[in-house]
C-alpha cells in the first residue's frame, strides 16, 4: 500500500466533510447561536465516547471566548449529574447517530424539565434531530478512515461546527482580545497578548 496516498485519501474525505458543512450553514446555525447568547444560565455539552470528547473540547472552547461552559458525561448524567442541569440552561447534545440511547434519555429529560437543547447529529430524522429545540446536521455522508467505519470525517465537522458557534457568540457577545488575554493569563498565549 502507499502509505502518502492513504494519508491524503483521509484528509481529502475531511476536507469534503467540511465543504458540505460550510455549504450548507444556515438559518438553524443562527438559531442556535442566539440560543446561546441570549440563554440565561449555563452552557452543558453533552456527549458519550468519542462524541464525548468532541462536547468536552467544546465546552473548553467556549470557555476559552468568554462563554462559561462545562461538559457532562452522558452516563454520568444518568447516573445523578443530571441534577447539575436546570430548567435555565441550554445542553448541547452531540450524537452523530442520533439515536445514543443514553444521549436521548437526557434529551427525555431536558423536554420534561422545559431544558433548551441544541441537537447535533448527521441525521435530521433521528430522535435526537426530533426533540430538539434546534437540530444541526453535521453533513457527513461517509467517514474517513479506510474501513468508513471510525469517527473521523463525523468527529471532525462536529468539532468544527463547535468553533464555529463558539466564534460566532463570543464575536456577537463583544468578546476582545484582552478579554481572551484575561483568561489566558499565562503560556505562550498570554506572554503573546501581553506584549501587544
Amino acid at each position: 500500500m502507499d502509505i502518502i496516498e492513504s494519508g491524503k485519501i483521509v484528509l481529502e474525505k475531511e476536507i469534503q466533510s467540511l465543504i458540505n458543512l460550510k455549504d450548507t450553514l444556515g438559518g438553524t446555525f443562527e438559531s442556535a447561536c442566539q440560543q446561546i447568547t441570549y440563554n440565561k444560565g449555563k452552557i452543558i455539552f453533552l456527549g458519550l465516547g468519542k462524541s464525548g470528547h468532541v462536547a468536552k473540547k467544546c465546552a473548553a472552547t467556549f470557555s476559552s471566548l468568554g462563554i462559561s461552559s462545562f461538559f457532562v458525561h452522558a452516563a454520568e448524567a444518568l447516573h445523578g449529574d443530571s441534577g447539575m442541569i436546570s430548567n435555565q440552561d441550554c445542553v448541547i447534545a452531540f450524537s452523530y447517530s442520533g439515536k445514543t440511547k443514553e444521549i436521548i434519555q437526557i434529551v427525555d429529560y431536558c423536554q420534561h424539565r422545559g431544558v433548551s437543547l441544541i441537537g447535533i447529529s448527521g441525521n435530521s430524522e433521528s430522535l435526537l434531530a426530533k426533540k430538539s429545540t434546534v437540530h444541526l446536521n453535521i453533513h457527513v455522508h461517509e467517514e474517513a478512515d479506510h474501513l468508513g467505519l471510525a469517527p473521523t470525517a463525523s468527529t471532525t465537522n462536529m468539532i468544527a461546527l463547535g468553533d464555529a458557534i463558539a466564534s460566532a457568540v463570543s464575536e456577537q457577545n463583544g468578546f476582545t482580545r484582552s478579554d481572551f488575554h484575561y483568561f489566558h493569563p499565562n503560556g505562550s498565549l498570554g506572554n503573546q497578548l501581553e506584549n501587544k
